[in-house]
């Protein structure tokens, strides 16, 4: 079974995806979480046939995995095998290609899709750009601001997470791409990007983007402030 949920709006995106997850615990589901940094496609191949504890199925929960060209063109080749598998896969992504939510669509997955058009008029007023573009020029108290301005009006921490983790992720991926075909970016992305890593120590986005994965997955699972814990890690991460 392959449920794909894809889209910009992170908020319902996220809101769906939770729904998904405490279904399935609530069910007593044994649920797997990957994101990019774990992701392993020998792993998710095992996993499609296996026996979980009691004999019961598995749930495997995916995010972030399609931002980067190579880690997009093994996700794709995994498709149907987690359409065939009698275990629930679901994946969550910001974006993929058409021709990738055909291949789903192909072999009969289910794939929900998540428009920005329907976000809250207060959300609307924060450009999340400002403050990535902060947080890439090192620009402390500035990104700081802006991510307190964002709370105000009322942008969810989640949303701010995905922003920071694709703004980290991008500069990392361009870090060690030879060309923009490789990085599979948008040119303009690439090259603002491409500058933008050089204001960080060699290991320093390796670090960062760790950071930022244990942040999102304690929050989800122990009930942690990501509020808090987004806001210290900004101020952390940006100390000179």
């Amino acid at each position: 079974m392959l449920t794909l949920l894809v889209g910009t709006d992170t908020t319902a995106r996220t809101k769906r995806f939770d729904a998904l997850v405490d279904s399935f615990l609530k069910r007593g589901v044994d649920v797997r979480r990957y994101t990019d940094v774990e992701f392993n496609p020998e792993e998710l191949k095992a996993l499609s046939g296996a026996r979980s504890l009691f004999d019961g199925t598995l749930a495997v929960v995916i995010t972030g995995v399609g931002d980067t060209a190579d880690m997009r063109d093994e996700l794709d080749s995994l498709f149907a095998v987690f359409a065939e598998s009698e275990h629930a896969f679901v994946l969550s992504e910001n974006t993929l290609p058409a021709s990738s939510i055909k291949k789903a669509e192909a072999v009969g997955a289910t794939v929900e899709t998540f428009s920005e058009k329907a976000k809250f008029k207060k959300a609307e007023v924060f450009n999340s750009f400002l403050l990535t573009d902060a947080f890439s020029e090192r620009k402390r108290s500035l990104a700081w601001a802006l991510y307190r301005k964002a709370i105000d009006l009322g942008v969810e921490p989640r949303e701010l997470h995905g922003k920071l983790f694709w703004c980290v992720k991008t500069m990392l991926v361009t870090s060690t791409a030879a060309s923009v075909g490789e990085s599979g970016l948008n040119p303009f992305v690439y090259q603002k990007s491409k500058s933008a890593s050089r204001n960080f120590a060699p290991g320093e986005l390796e670090s960062l983007l760790r950071e930022l994965a244990v942040l999102f997955h304690e929050a989800l699972v122990s009930g942690f402030d990501l509020e808090a814990s987004l806001e210290s890690f900004i101020l952390r991460s940006l100390a000179k």
